[in-house]
């Protein structure tokens, strides 16, 4: 099997997560910007982005999650199960936050209004497509990741703790670190529902 055939297949979503031995801020950080750099997107226009957080401002962004999340979740069990998965994040070497420059989807519309109502399609295909680019990527580097979506609910602290400009939309958040546990199983839908060909 080539190489990236098996980073596609072995790819799951861990939510137990830990602090990894000897872990290279540097080498992740050179990687989320290499997936950023080298992802199509429409007209080439890079609106795609992302701010990564790690050690205390990592941590402290889960506590903020846990904060605004907690007093919606009316059920005794979800608690204790948001509170895990909380603590799994947390527990982590960072966060990867997903941006999308509105600036710049803007820009499309007004320079291309042929295609003005295709622009947030294809600026969520682009975003799909760095998202899954920097799941593989860490995935490849021995991470365990998932993908979550706490946004809007957090966007707030991130635009004013954390620093982002308000121009980008806050897209998604995936946490990552060394693997703590073992994936859920997975079933897969039968190919002859997905796939075709004639």
């Amino acid at each position: 099997m080539k190489p990236v055939h098996n980073t596609i297949n072995t790819r799951r979503s861990m939510t137990q997560l830990k602090k990894s031995e000897g872990f290279d801020q540097a080498l992740v950080s050179s990687t989320i910007q290499d997936v950023l750099k080298h992802t199509p997107s429409a007209f080439n226009s890079q609106s795609s982005g992302a701010l990564v957080i790690y050690g205390e401002t990592h941590e402290a962004f889960w506590e903020e999650v846990r904060a605004g999340v907690l007093p919606l979740v009316s059920d005794e069990k979800a608690q204790v199960r948001t509170n895990n998965k909380i603590n799994g994040f947390k527990a982590g070497d960072g966060t990867v936050i997903f941006l999308e420059n509105q600036t710049i989807t803007q820009s499309l519309r007004e320079r291309f209004p042929l295609y003005a109502s295709s622009v947030d399609l294809w600026a969520d295909q682009g975003q799909g497509f760095v998202q899954y680019g920097v799941w593989l990527a860490l995935h490849e580097l021995g991470f365990g990741v998932s993908l979550q979506h706490y946004n809007p609910l957090i966007d707030d602290y991130i635009y004013d703790v954390l620093g982002v400009e308000r121009h980008f939309k806050i897209v998604g958040q995936m946490p990552f670190g060394a693997i703590n546990g073992q994936p859920n199983n997975k079933s897969f839908v039968p190919m002859t529902q997905r796939f075709f060909e004639k």
